[in-house]
């Protein structure tokens, strides 16, 4: 039986804490992206899930990365060549098997995800600059509205032609409120995630590889 389960994890040790104790209950992840699938664990199979972050990749340098993995005994469960995270499951009876030689190599996670981060930052940066324009989003709300008579017409007339220009003011005033939004939550995600990268660094983290 598949089910589904909406959560946004940054911090990878809290995403794997989260999977493997769905996998204790029998639920195997099957595909991530904020929105986890998982389908149902063959009876009395036991199953340790680990999260890794990588860059983009080529075809062959993702299939030699995978492979890696499967030699050592963990299946790729969900991940793209295209980057981000990388999930594995290894069914040994050892719950402390982990993917991750020592504690830097498992920060190292952290790092090549604020990379990506970082990437994003400074192009919705310059999108938010480039469209910052204080006096048209603080002129009244009338002066959004390029439709000629708009407020001079009536009734269906004008509720139809307000909410049809509506449609194009909406995205030109909030985009760039939405932008730079979502530059604060980038700026906020690489802060948070450098935290967990010096407390990875430090900590002892069991060897397997």
């Amino acid at each position: 039986m598949t089910i589904w389960r909406l959560r946004l994890f940054l911090n990878f040790d809290k995403e794997e804490s989260w999977l493997n104790q769905m996998a204790a209950e029998g639920r195997l992840l099957s595909k991530a992206c904020v929105l986890y699938t998982f389908s149902a664990l063959a009876p009395g199979s036991a199953a340790v899930v680990r999260v890794d972050y990588r860059s983009s990749m080529s075809r062959l340098d993702f299939a030699d990365y995978v492979n890696l993995f499967e030699d050592s005994g963990w299946r790729h469960l969900h991940g793209s060549r295209h980057g981000g995270p990388q999930y594995f499951a290894s069914f040994s009876a050892d719950a402390n098997t982990d993917i991750f030689s020592d504690a830097n190599s498992r920060a190292q996670r952290y790092r090549r995800s604020i990379a990506a981060y970082g990437v994003l930052l400074p192009s919705f940066l310059v999108t938010v600059l480039a469209g910052w324009n204080p006096e048209y989003w603080f002129s009244p709300p009338r002066d959004w509205y390029f439709t000629p008579g708009l407020w001079d017409k009536h009734g269906a007339d004008f509720i139809g032609a307000f909410l049809f220009e509506s449609i194009l003011v909406l995205p030109r005033v909030g985009a760039p409120f939405l932008f730079a939004a979502f530059c604060l939550y980038l700026l906020a995600v690489i802060v948070y995630q450098y935290t967990l990268f010096r407390k990875a660094r430090i900590s002892e983290t069991p060897s397997s590889m």
